[in-house]
């Protein structure tokens, strides 16, 4: 047998990487040395690591995909959560809002009404200061200058731009009041009256209501009432005048009611 030797290189394919390697034919095998071995398997455990490092940085993106998919589905659910609630309350806002209209157009028809009413209601105030001042004029004269002066004011009310037509009704009413009062009250009061002989003095004025309205002087030397049917003073006779100063203090509030006799204007106009 003739026995032949023969170096080549071949490349040995070992885990898909290419190394060299001195192979001897002989006898029909192909042996390969050591040092391609030892080569072939460090090409073959660097590969191995090299591929563990990629699976380990695959699998770390895996992870931090799943979370950030994990986040993203948090995300969406509060989402969702929140478009609920706002439709919730847009709807609200819708009903709201289709309540508000329903109000103002009621609003505008109220509105033109009070135009309305104003129209009518300023020239019925206007009358009614009217019959409260001629009402004044011809009423029994206690408080003359302070009621004229009242009246006044609400003249001068009614000509205000800044007073609205509800307070000006206000203060007409609250006139009228003031003087329904007066016919329910009783009243004991200094002032001056001039006397049927042109002289003026200072009398203490005793009204009750309006049936009765009677002065007397100071020093108690003259005593009238005034006479609403002859719109003049009367004198009254001493005899009175106990009376009269009995029921000045109890006008006064400084002693307890009494019963006392007083020539006053019955019903039917005629002096008891």
């Amino acid at each position: 047998m003739r026995i032949f030797q023969q170096c080549l290189f071949k490349s040995i394919r070992h885990s898909s990487t290419i190394v060299p390697c001195i192979a001897v034919i002989g006898f029909g095998h192909v042996f390969c040395s050591e040092p391609a071995i030892a080569q072939a398997l460090e090409a073959g455990k660097a590969e191995i690591i090299t591929a563990q490092a990629e699976g380990a940085a695959s699998q770390e993106r895996i992870d931090r995909l799943d979370d950030q998919t994990n986040t993203l589905e948090v995300e969406y659910k509060a989402v969702l959560q929140q478009l609920d609630t706002l439709r919730v309350y847009n709807q609200q806002l819708r009903d709201l809002i289709a309540n508000q209209e329903t109000e103002m157009v009621q609003v505008n028809r109220d509105i033109d009404r009070v135009t309305t009413i104003d129209r009518e209601v300023i020239p019925l105030m206007l009358r009614m200061v009217d019959a409260l001042d001629q009402f004044v004029e011809l009423d029994v004269p206690f408080l003359s200058g302070e009621r004229r002066e009242r009246v006044s004011r609400l003249r001068q009310t009614m000509l205000r731009a800044d007073a609205s037509p509800a307070e000006k009704f206000r203060r007409v009413l609250e006139s009228y009041q003031i003087e329904n009062e007066y016919g329910r009250t009783i009243e004991g009061y200094q002032g001056q009256v001039v006397n049927n002989a042109g002289q003026q003095l200072t009398v203490d004025f005793l009204r009750i209501g309006r049936v009765a309205f009677i002065y007397k002087t100071l020093d108690d030397s003259e005593m009238s009432r005034w006479n609403q049917k002859t719109r003049a003073w009367e004198s009254l006779d001493s005899d009175y005048l106990s009376d009269v100063k009995r029921a000045l203090s109890i006008a006064r509030q400084q002693v307890a009611p009494d019963l006392v006799l007083l020539p006053i204007d019955a019903a039917e106009g005629g002096a008891q």
